[in-house]
């Protein structure tokens, strides 16, 4: 009771004294003392905020009462709120924020349903909990009209509008008026497991609404991903679903094999498997990556998706070497022979009519184990399809950052690419299986320091503005393009002419994660997930591994010890007295079984005293925490705040 009362007394003077010293520093003064900088902005963040053209408005929509018992949504609302409070103090007073109530019924509610904000069902009685953030700005729809260079005309359709005015509106205010649109952006629902990307999220979103034009995507490809002619059918083929779902939401140009420079609009190039490309135009994608644009390119050892299944030298109009230029200067080993063979994640595969099915070592079904979780890009996605995947190497004398973000298991071998250009023998690729006990990167990004490939231009030939080396390289690569068709991830079906998906993988939305990322500025592209804000008793679960590692080492003995004890009363079942069904055992057995009794007690005595020392040793070290929390580390803050106040008096008085 005594220690109670102090350390109550001990938080109340913490307490007081520091809302006094603060108030003395200003209300400016922020101190981030979590460990991973929950509330200290990256530099991509900032760049971005310090770029904004016009004021944003963030609306953070939270309910209130439906959320009055769910303590660790609660808590997380308070952690965004905080996070956006400090993005505004940062914004230069670009940025505002309001909280909103969208109780049942309301007009909050319903402004919440237009703006399309998820309503999540958290009670029998038919509450829904909002929690979703908004951003709006006014962005102009032209650019300006220019003034007029006659002085006379500006007075003369000043006073021709005062004649049909009895007050003549502000000619600026009424252009401005004209000439605006509100842009919306919305996060639907901030999803608490998504807590380590919740920068990431709001600074895309404050991005995205100041966008006034589309991403343009520029695409080239040596498959008809944008649709062509099936020679087995004899039918046109329609695009592939991958890139036709991305048509609309971004703007798609189609590039040719002939370029020789691409548009200063262009955000993001898309290389599917292009076919092979004179030095102009390897020159022209050199200098677009150098410059800072963003590359994703997918490539692939057997396109089986090209209409001769990948075979080379028989007219495949794709690739697989036709980078290998571009590679090497951006510091990756690429080789166009080799594929990925991996028994943990192989597909099982129907061998047709009287075969039984069998698991298909070059058919990769990707797992949150061989994605990276703390990607934006991969995070939420389940299961990623592969088919005759390759890989990626760091050149050993790469001065670029080589990340990999999609990897094989260890169980995984490179074999020769031919063997699964006729479709493979399956049992074969069994039966000559052996493991390299190493991931194989099947994805990467490429980013940081690297070096033109062409450093004298082509034929001594510079481009203007030409570039020698970059420190801003952002190329991402993937080692498929059979992971954009439809056969690995969608089925496809047309209703009244209306082509209707129904995925069953989530190919797709990696693509479209990976244009959204690309798709945005450097700085956007630059921010990586953060810490988590509710974050386990690391000590605590250590002490409690510990423990139940104790407990199970006993539980295995006792188990043993019960088996045996199972065999011996089996062969004592032989041992019936006549027909009568009455075991009988001899003193010697029966002393046995009654010593395997004894023994059974002491360890159940031994399992409860290995949980009272786990709960022990719990319970101290929470009195030791709190004894820190409540007493030392209040004193501490105090006394450094005191000397911080008593530094700044001293500084002013001289």
């Amino acid at each position: 009771m005594k220690f109670k009362l102090f350390s109550l007394l001990a938080l109340l003077l913490g307490f007081i004294g520091g809302a006094f010293l603060l108030n003395q520093l200003g209300s400016g003064a922020r101190l981030d003392l979590t460990e991973q900088k929950l509330y200290t902005l990256s530099e991509g963040t900032r760049n971005i905020l310090a770029q904004l053209n016009q004021p944003v408005e963030l609306e953070l929509y939270f309910s209130q009462k439906a959320s009055a018992d769910l303590v660790k949504v609660r808590a997380y609302e308070q952690r965004v709120r905080e996070l956006l409070d400090e993005y505004v103090m940062l914004s230069g007073g670009k940025l505002s924020l309001k909280v909103v109530d969208p109780a049942p019924f309301s007009e909050e509610e319903d402004q919440a349903t237009a703006y399309g904000l998820q309503a999540v069902p958290v009670s029998v009685s038919g509450d829904n909990l909002y929690f979703g953030l908004v951003a709006k700005a006014q962005l102009p729809l032209a650019e300006p009209a220019a003034e007029p260079q006659d002085e006379n005309d500006v007075h003369s359709d000043d006073s021709s509008a005062a004649e049909h005015n009895d007050t003549a509106p502000d000619k600026a205010t009424a252009e401005q008026a004209v000439a605006t649109q509100e842009h919306v952006a919305k996060l639907p629902f901030l999803q608490p497991d998504r807590e380590a990307f919740l920068e990431y999220e709001i600074t895309q979103l404050i991005y995205q609404v100041q966008q006034t034009q589309p991403v343009v995507i520029g695409l080239l490809s040596g498959l008809d991903v944008r649709g062509g002619f099936n020679p087995q059918t004899g039918r046109p083929a329609p695009a592939w679903m991958a890139i036709d779902q991305l048509d609309g939401p971004y703007e798609i140009r189609s590039l040719t094999a002939g370029l020789d420079h691409i548009d200063d609009d262009i955000d993001l190039l898309l290389l599917v498997q292009p076919p092979e490309l004179t030095d102009t135009a390897l020159y022209a994608i050199d200098q677009f990556a150098l410059k800072g644009g963003r590359v994703l390119a997918f490539l692939d050892p057997v396109a089986e998706t090209a209409p001769n299944g990948g075979l080379m030298g028989m007219g495949d109009s794709g690739s697989a070497s036709s980078l290998n230029t571009l590679l090497k200067s951006w510091g990756v080993g690429w080789n166009p022979d080799q594929v990925v063979l991996d028994a943990t994640n192989a597909l099982v595969v129907n061998q047709g009519p009287g075969r039984p099915p069998l698991r298909h070592f070059g058919l990769l079904a990707l797992h949150p184990e061989s994605l990276n979780a703390d990607d934006v890009v991969t995070a939420q996605l389940e299961a990623i399809n592969l088919s005759s995947v390759g890989h990626f190497t760091a050149l050993e004398d790469a001065t670029s950052s080589v990340e990999p973000w999609l990897y094989s298991s260890h169980d995984s071998m490179l074999s020769d690419a031919n063997r699964l250009r006729m479709g493979g023998d399956l049992m074969a690729l069994q039966r000559d299986f052996v493991p390299a006990n190493e991931e194989f990167n099947l994805a990467v990004r490429v980013q940081g320091k690297a070096a033109s490939a062409f450093p004298d231009g082509v034929d001594g030939k510079k481009a203007d503005g030409h570039l020698a080396t970059t420190d801003h390289l952002a190329v991402t690569l993937v080692a498929d393009t059979d992971v954009l068709s439809d056969r690995l991830w969608v089925q496809v079906q047309n209703f009244f002419g209306q082509r209707i998906a129904s995925p069953w993988a989530d190919n797709g939305a990696l693509l479209v994660n990976l244009a959204d990322h690309l798709g945005g500025s450097a700085d956007l592209i630059s921010l990586r997930a953060r810490g988590q804000y509710s974050r386990p008793f690391e000590r605590v679960n250590t002490l409690r591994r510990d423990a139940e590692q104790q407990f199970l080492a006993s539980e295995q003995r006792l188990q043993q010890e019960l088996e045996d004890t199972e065999q011996q009363l089996s062969a004592l079942q032989e041992q019936r007295d006549g027909d009568s069904g009455v075991l009988t055992l001899s003193a010697e057995q029966q002393a046995t079984l009654e010593q395997f009794q004894q023994k059974k007690v002491e360890i159940r005595k031994e399992l409860r005293n290995v949980q009272h020392e786990l709960d022990k040793d719990i319970e101290a070290l929470g009195m030791r925490l709190k004894v820190l929390n409540i007493v030392v580390l209040p004193l501490l803050f105090t006394l450094l705040l005191w000397g911080v106040v008593v530094w700044r008096r001293r500084r002013q008085s001289l």
